[in-house]
């Protein structure tokens, strides 16, 4: 439900404002840790609106003395549906609890039960194959009614032997570039209802509109900086962004100059002053001939670090700061590469963070601050 497990104190204003009204309205609301909510130590917004009754965590674990997890099971006042779920670990580690789960006794119960899980499943074909690492279907439980998943941004439902009902509702809105993207382009957000008795008698996904959108694309492929401005700007030129969210694409390889050429700061500018709600770009696909990143390779992580920080650095022999070249240069730009790679502390804020691991890049590259 969030991006981060303690998100800016704005977002958690509106969240708290609407978990309010689904719970003056009756409505019980159940979940399990997202990989981006997870907190080891229960220090999570989610916590925050579990405490005030908000909301309900499913996920009950007990550790055994054999080193197995087992799950207790969660029932809804209204309905005598049994819950049990596994939270969402970051880069596949949930994989592990699965692993350990004592099965026995919890396979069996009777009644109707959903088990909610966060995280993808290899087994689930989709149209644009499965990116990451992904579970196999055989980890999850069986004997459950509904299976509710999360963590995949598409909606998904399909039917197994032992598993029916496996259901991704996907994101209500989008979590990442590529979901805004695929928004404008038509793609569909919104949630599933589940009718049932004994059995499930229907899944269905209902749309739900939230906004506008407007997608410019440019390909770049083969030209000059110059060129792609000025196509950015025939079609940016009349169109009406008003409360809009603007996607602007821009991917390809440069025939010459640099990626930093194209002048998307301004196309932003302009589209912002025109009451646009948001600008989002990517150019994450945008190379440069002249500029062009040649792959290396290594025994360790430090000896491809420095390896490809060699085969490139060449590029830049112009520059007239001989300390940023040559071997030099290579020592500058992995100390560079360290420092940035630093973690936020346990004890530290946001805006604590970034001002520290700033302040450091500037020393290590000799730059006043205030320069």
């Amino acid at each position: 439900m969030f991006h981060v497990n303690i998100p800016e104190m704005r977002v958690q204003k509106y969240a708290f404002a609407k978990f309010k009204q689904v719970h003056d309205a009756g409505i019980p609301v159940y979940v399990v840790y997202g990989s981006h909510d997870f907190s080891p130590i229960s220090n999570s917004v989610i916590d925050l609106l579990a405490e005030i009754g908000y909301l309900k965590k499913v996920t009950i674990p007990k550790s055994n003395e054999d080193g197995t997890i087992s799950l207790s099971f969660m029932t809804d006042e209204k309905t005598g549906v049994k819950l049990a779920g596994l939270s969402g670990l970051k880069v596949g580690r949930d994989r592990e609890w699965y692993e350990k789960l004592d099965r026995s006794n919890f396979e069996g119960e009777s009644g109707f039960k959903i088990f909610l899980f966060h995280g993808g499943i290899a087994d689930l074909k989709t149209e644009s194959g499965m990116d990451g690492d992904h579970m196999p279907l055989s980890l999850l439980p069986q004997g459950f009614h509904y299976y509710a998943g999360g963590h995949m941004h598409k909606f998904n439902h399909q039917s197994f032997e032992q598993y029916p009902h496996v259901v991704y509702p996907g994101t209500p809105f989008a979590g990442f570039h590529i979901d805004l993207e695929e928004n404008a382009k038509g793609m569909k957000r919104g949630y599933v209802l589940v009718d049932f008795d004994s059995e499930v008698n229907s899944v269905e996904f209902v749309p739900v509109s939230n906004t506008d959108y407007q997608i410019i694309e440019v390909d770049a492929h083969n030209r000059k900086p110059e060129s792609v401005n000025s196509e950015l700007s025939e079609k940016t030129r009349d169109l009406d962004v008003s409360n809009k969210v603007v996607i602007i694409k821009v991917q390809g390889e440069l025939m010459s100059g640099k990626t930093s050429d194209v002048d998307l700061g301004s196309i932003r500018e302009i589209i912002s002053q025109s009451g646009s709600l948001v600008v989002n770009i990517s150019k994450n696909q945008l190379t440069s001939r002249e500029f062009a990143i040649t792959e290396a390779k290594g025994s360790s992580k430090d000896e491809v670090e420095t390896n490809v920080f060699f085969e490139n650095i060449g590029q830049f022999a112009h520059l007239e700061q001989r300390h940023l070249v040559g071997n030099e240069g290579v020592e500058l730009a992995k100390k560079l590469l360290r420092e940035l790679g630093q973690p936020v502390l346990s004890t530290e804020k946001k805006n604590e963070y970034i001002p520290r691991i700033k302040q450091n890049a500037l020393a290590i590259l000799g730059v006043d601050d205030d320069s």
